[in-house]
């Protein structure tokens, strides 16, 4: 686990510190111990000059005189005097009988005397068994050598006298060093105090908690800039957050409510982001496709293909692919992103509008049609006349009699189309008031009973004792049912049975009326209340077409729905339902 910064700097500056104070305290040392050792070797030098030339004087006389007075001066001196022969032996010591002591000839410090005039040497006493620092010089007389006087002190005193000076130097070191720490944790604190909180300020920030940051930072200088800096920036980021979420639910907004489909779609071509509208075209889930291929979440090559060509193409393409036997007709559009970063797929149900095409088709057709044969009679019946059938009255009569016919047929279906048109364009004022529909029923009924009776049909009403009032305009609901009933009994056979009923069904009251004719095809069902729309099988049955269109509109205008159920060849039911009052 990585250390803290403030425990870093912690270490850093200690081991700094102690670093510069170990290397100051070794330096001191060895300054000391040089110091003392040269002193003492100055010191040892003036001894040992002086010493040499008192030898002169005492030397001439017999040697237990002579080692006695060096004693004796050495004692004075509280220093360790030697006399030295030339060949080495000793003549005289203040500490130790010369008979007793080895010969000298081979000590560092009597050889270098010898050579250069003097010698210094530091080593162990071979008689005294302790380290001595010596200092030797010739004894002269004139220009003769008569001897080598060498003087010796114990430099454990130096050591000791040194060995007190580090535990001193020591101890200061410890003492700056245990300061320098408590300094350290200080300064450490200081520094990274403002750190610490710009750290968890910057937790926070990574958590989305923008709104509720406010930036107080502790520290001067470089820490205090930092701050100011770490503010303006956490304020244009909260900035630019905002922005960037605004946009982000206005886009959001924007794709969950189209109508297209739309699919976002990686480099590879799997799903990042699918709308409400792609659920519902492919009856996909979200959760089921994020993740993975494009066209194993729509399962059609057609499509794929779309996508394909934008991705090899680098460009947008477009194409269209019609689904389930001709029901669903969908618009393709895949349009490759901004540095190829991936691939938007617009897809667009066109089914409707090409239902409606279809129906505008067939609306122009059907009028045509139903325009041309009353028209073209009326060539044909205003030519023959022209052409001498108007001077036989008889024959002539009967001609302006089919004129009449085919213009009242031309009359009632330009009124039908002024009466959906103002309909559908809102421009039929209703005259709504809360009422009982048995009225409208039982006007329908007696209207077209005698054309059910020629045509060999029974037709029946079926109400219960008491219905719920609901708001119509009874003109207008029984027009509804004189169509319906119409309807019912041009394709109801002879022998057949219509009936007009009504039933409470939540809170709307359901009329129906139903037949027992030929039925009409599934195909067919959701298209009869299209205008001009009519059943092949009942082309011949007459009619304009239009009776259930009108009728579908007028329901609607009602504030309710309309609705034709059947089993082909086993008769129909046509509903509409209406809110009560």
């Amino acid at each position: 686990m990585t250390r803290s910064l403030k425990w870093r700097l912690i270490t850093l500056f200690c081991l700094l510190i102690a670093g510069c104070v170990g290397i100051l305290s070794i330096f001191l040392s060895n300054h000391l111990e040089n110091s003392y050792m040269d002193n003492l070797q100055s010191r040892l030098i003036q001894e040992v000059t002086l010493f040499s030339r008192v030898v002169p004087e005492y030397i001439t006389e017999s040697p237990d005189s002579f080692d006695a007075g060096v004693k004796k001066l050495g004692a004075s001196l509280d220093i360790r005097l030697t006399v030295i022969a030339l060949d080495g032996q000793v003549l005289a010591d203040s500490l130790q009988l010369p008979s007793e002591m080895e010969n000298h000839s081979t000590r560092i410090e009597f050889i270098d005397a010898l050579a250069s005039g003097i010698g210094i040497s530091i080593h162990p006493s071979a008689s005294l068994g302790y380290e001595m620092l010596y200092v030797a010089t010739l004894v002269k007389s004139g220009q003769d050598v008569l001897a080598v006087a060498r003087v010796a002190l114990p430099v454990e005193e130096v050591y000791a006298a040194v060995r007190e000076v580090d535990r001193t130097i020591l101890l200061g070191a410890v003492i700056s060093i245990l300061a320098a720490g408590l300094l350290a944790v200080w300064v450490a604190a200081s520094v990274t105090r403002p750190v610490k909180e710009l750290t968890a300020i910057s937790r926070r920030i990574a958590q989305g908690q923008m709104d509720t940051i406010q930036i107080d930072v502790s520290g001067k200088g470089e820490m205090e800039e930092l701050a100011k800096a770490f503010r303006l920036m956490t304020e244009r980021l909260r900035d630019s957050i905002k922005a960037v979420s605004s946009e982000r639910d206005h886009l959001s907004a924007v794709l969950e409510r189209m109508g297209d489909g739309i699919f976002l779609l990686d480099r590879e071509g799997s799903i990042n982001l699918l709308n409400h509208a792609s659920e519902r075209i492919f009856k996909l889930e979200a959760g089921g496709v994020i993740g993975h291929s494009f066209v194993e979440a729509i399962r059609d090559h057609e499509i794929n293909a779309v996508f394909e060509r934008a991705k090899s193409s680098g460009k947008q393409e477009m194409g269209f692919v019609e689904l389930t036997a001709g029901k669903r007709f969908l618009g393709i559009i895949a349009t490759p992103l901004v540095s190829q970063s991936g691939y938007l797929v617009l897809v667009q149900d066109l089914s409707e509008l090409r239902r409606l095409e279809k129906v505008r088709r067939d609306f122009v057709a059907n009028i045509s049609h139903e325009l041309r044969t009353p028209i073209t009679s009326l060539k044909l019946l205003t030519e023959t006349l022209q052409e001498g059938a108007a001077s036989d009255p008889d024959v002539a009569a009967g001609f302006i009699d089919k004129i009449h016919l085919e213009v009242d047929k031309l009359a009632q279906l330009v009124t039908e189309l002024s009466d959906l048109s103002a309909i559908e364009s809102g421009q039929a004022v209703l005259n709504l008031q809360p009422g009982d529909i048995r009225t409208a029923i039982k006007l329908a009924a007696e209207r077209l009973s005698p054309q059910a009776e020629r045509a060999g049909i029974i037709l029946g009403v079926e109400l219960p004792e008491t219905l719920p009032r609901v708001r119509l305009d009874e003109n207008r609901v029984e027009q509804v049912l004189v169509n319906l009933v119409h309807n019912a009994i041009k394709f109801t056979p002879k022998g057949g049975k219509i009936k007009i009923g009504v039933r409470t069904q939540s809170q709307t009251l359901v009329v129906y009326v139903t037949d027992s004719g030929i039925g009409i095809p599934e195909d067919d069902l959701t298209r009869v209340f299209e205008r001009f729309y009519k059943v092949d099988k009942s082309r011949s049955g007459g009619g304009t077409g239009l009776g259930l269109a009108i009728s579908k509109h007028i329901v609607q205008a009602h504030g309710g729905s309309i609705w034709a159920e059947s089993v082909y060849g086993k008769g129909a039911t046509f509903s509409f339902s209406l809110p009560l009052a």
